[in-house]
């Protein structure tokens, strides 16, 4: 099937609380690649499908840590209503980070040995929950038990059977769907594009997002304990990744509870320069961060990752196996 082109363009400005810092934000090189997106220095182009439309958004750096602004082109293929624009950019701020507070964090923290000087490169770095809740499951279940070459081939493979192509500023990308098209579909239709196991998780997980069982929008204002609860009724979703929707999906940057093993290895590295530590050690570690445990963990691992896409690191090649 042809890409769908969205020829209609809307351009919004937006400003971000400072500090927000524009690459560090929008790319992640700790993340596998996925075909929904496309970053270079200053710009990314990621797909989304809102309210039924699928669109192609352009954010373009404006600004500076400090005093940040964004650009936005909104690329649709039918003009947008004032209504709809309306609705949408409230998400583009929960879904980029745009007004989360994190100023604390430097203030404590700028003169620690160990975080200091990756918090004077990464001032402003934040997660970020550019997909849905929905969306963002099916990434944590490929994930599981799987190295990174694998997972990418079962995204790949998924966009293939149930996204659209969407082509936009000169750019291709692929785009999610909705929970109702993967419904239709059998748990032997979804072994058969190579998710093994994952397809039971996967055809679970959407049944309770087309049966109404969870509310994303709900969870966004509950507390940390409330939404934790409620993460581990999804279907196949663990501890560890719970712990992850808690700081990637739903920004809450405390409490480092969990370590998988593939972090404990890189961990045990970057702090220790060990081959392996134990987790209880590591977690130790983070501690003394009380309040943003999690937030300076996530400093320190997209550091090395950021310095992989300029520099040879051999034994972190092993372990990604990419």
């Amino acid at each position: 099937m042809p890409p769908i082109k969205l020829n209609h363009k809307e351009i919004v400005s937006l400003i971000p609380r400072a500090p927000y810092n524009f690459d560090a934000n929008f790319h992640k090189p700790a993340y596998f690649p996925t075909p929904d997106d496309d970053w270079e220095e200053g710009i990314y182009r990621v797909t989304m499908l809102w309210r039924g439309q699928e669109l192609g958004l352009k954010f373009e750096n404006r600004g500076t840590t400090d005093n940040p602004e964004m650009e936005i082109g909104i690329y649709s293929q039918n003009p947008l209503t004032a209504d709809y624009l309306d609705d949408l950019i409230p998400e583009l701020r929960w879904r980029y980070n745009l007004d989360s507070d994190i100023s604390g964090f430097y203030e404590k923290y700028r003169k620690d040995r160990v975080l200091g000087p990756v918090i004077e490169k990464w001032k402003g770095m934040k997660p970020r929950a550019a997909a849905s809740l929905y969306e963002t499951l099916i990434i944590y279940i490929v994930l599981q038990n799987a190295t990174v070459r694998r997972t990418v081939q079962m995204m790949e493979n998924l966009f293939e059977k149930f996204g659209n192509k969407l082509e936009f500023d000169g750019k291709t990308l692929s785009a999610y769907w909705e929970p109702g098209k993967m419904e239709e579909v059998t748990e032997q239709e979804l072994r058969d594009i190579k998710l093994g196991y994952r397809a039971k998780f996967l055809k679970r997980i959407t049944e309770q997002f087309v049966n109404k069982e969870i509310d994303e929008f709900a969870l966004r204002k509950m507390g940390r304990e409330e939404v934790r609860t409620e993460m581990l009724k999804l279907y196949g979703i663990g501890p560890a990744s719970v712990g992850y929707l808690l700081f990637e999906h739903f920004y809450f940057y405390d409490k480092l509870e969990t370590i998988p093993p593939w972090e404990q290895k890189i961990m045990s590295r970057l702090i220790f320069n060990e081959e392996l530590v134990a987790t209880d050690k590591i977690l130790g570690f983070f501690r003394k961060f009380e309040g943003w445990e999690k937030l300076a963990f996530n400093y320190i691992w997209e550091d090395v990752f950021w310095r992989r896409k300029h520099e040879h690191i051999e034994w972190l090649e092993k372990e990604i196996r990419l």
